[in-house]
C-alpha cells in the first residue's frame, strides 16, 4: 500500500506539469509579448519567509518591497509627509534617507547613488531591497530556480541541527528556507507559472524534490541546499535536462529517488491560496488535509510524528 501512496503522490506531483516551455528566469530584455510570472516574489530574511500587504515589484530587474517589510530586517523606517522623505535606519545607528522618484540617497548624510530610485505604488512607498539591505550592512542573494530573494544580516548562520529535530513540520520549513545552490546551468522556468509542490521521504528534511513544472532534485549537507538535477517532460514538450540527471531518466527505477522508496509526503500548493498534504498513515492509508497558506512556508503543514 506504501508502494501505491507512493505511486498516487507522484502522480499528483506530475499532474502540476503544463504545456508551457522552460525559460530563462528574469531576461534582461523580455519581449513586449511575454507572458508575466503570476509567482510572487518570495523573500527569506535570516531562515524566516516574511508577509508583505502588496506584492514586490521587478522593474528593469531590480526588486521592489514595500516599505513596512523593512521590519522585517531589523530596520525601523519614518516617513516625512512634508519633505516626502524616508529614512530607514538599522540597529548600529546607520541611517538612510531616500526620496520617491530620486537616484540620491543619503546614508549618514553622505550622498550616494541608486541604480534605481525608490518608487510610489498607488500610495504605497517600494524601495529597491539590494540597495537598501546591501547598505545598511545585510547580504542579498537572488535564488534563480524558485526566485526567492535571501536576505541575510552579517551575525546570521544557518544552524544545521535544524534539519535533524524532532520537529519535522519545523524541519521541513527550515528546508525550503535555504537557497538552492547549483554548479550547472539550470533549464529556467515556466513563464505564467504559479504551482508547485514539495516532496520529502518520510521522516527527513535533508532531501526532497521540488515541482514547478520542472523537477529539482535537492540534497542539503553542511547547511547548504545544492540541487542534483532537474528534469521537465510533458507530453507534447521535448524531455530537458540539467545537473547529474540522464537524458534517460525514470522516475520509477533512478538512484536519486531511492530516498523515497519507502514512502514519501507532498505539500502542494492550489491556485486559490490553500495547500494540501497527502501522505500514508500507519495503517497504510492514504491522507489528505488541506490549510490556508498566509506565509509560503505555511505550505509545509504539520503532520503526525516521524510522518
Amino acid at each position: 500500500m506504501k508502494k501505491i501512496m507512493f505511486v498516487l503522490i507522484l502522480t499528483l506531483s506530475l499532474g502540476l506539469l503544463n504545456d508551457s516551455p522552460a525559460t530563462a528566469a528574469l531576461p534582461d530584455n523580455p519581449g513586449k509579448d511575454a507572458k508575466p510570472d503570476v509567482r510572487p516574489i518570495e523573500v527569506v530574511v535570516n531562515g524566516e519567509f516574511i508577509k508583505m500587504d502588496v506584492p514586490p515589484l521587478i522593474d528593469k530587474n531590480h526588486l521592489f518591497v514595500p516599505i513596512r517589510a523593512l521590519a522585517s530586517l531589523g530596520l525601523s523606517y519614518s516617513f516625512n509627509p512634508s519633505t516626502k522623505i524616508t529614512t530607514v535606519k538599522n540597529k548600529d545607528g546607520d541611517y538612510l534617507k531616500i526620496s520617491v522618484n530620486s537616484k540620491t540617497a543619503y546614508k549618514n548624510e553622505k550622498p550616494i547613488q541608486m541604480d534605481m530610485p525608490a518608487q510610489n505604488q498607488n500610495g504605497r512607498v517600494l524601495v529597491p531591497i539590494r540597495f537598501i539591505s546591501e547598505s545598511l550592512g545585510y547580504d542579498v542573494q537572488f535564488e534563480s530556480i524558485r526566485k526567492f530573494v535571501f536576505i541575510n544580516s552579517k551575525d546570521y548562520s544557518f544552524d544545521p541541527n535544524l534539519l535533524q529535530q524532532d520537529d519535522l513540520q519545523a524541519a521541513r520549513k527550515a528546508a525550503i528556507a535555504l537557497p538552492i545552490n547549483t554548479d550547472f546551468e539550470t533549464l529556467g522556468t515556466l513563464n505564467g507559472y504559479r504551482l508547485h509542490s514539495y516532496s520529502f521521504p518520510v521522516g527527513r528534511a535533508d532531501t526532497y524534490f521540488m515541482n514547478d513544472g520542472i523537477f529539482t532534485f535537492v540534497q542539503i549537507k553542511d547547511g547548504k541546499a545544492y540541487a542534483i538535477g532537474q528534469l521537465y517532460q510533458e507530453r507534447r514538450e521535448p524531455r530537458r535536462v540539467a545537473g547529474n540527471v540522464s537524458p534517460e531518466m525514470s522516475l520509477d527505477t533512478d538512484p536519486i529517488m531511492d530516498p523515497y522508496r519507502h514512502g514519501n509526503v507532498i505539500f502542494f500548493e492550489h491556485d486559490d491560496g490553500t495547500a494540501e498534504a497527502g501522505y500514508s498513515d500507519e495503517k497504510n492509508k492514504g491522507v489528505r488535509i488541506q490549510t490556508n497558506i498566509n506565509v509560503y512556508s505555511d505550505i509545509i503543514q504539520k503532520l503526525p510524528d516521524h510522518i
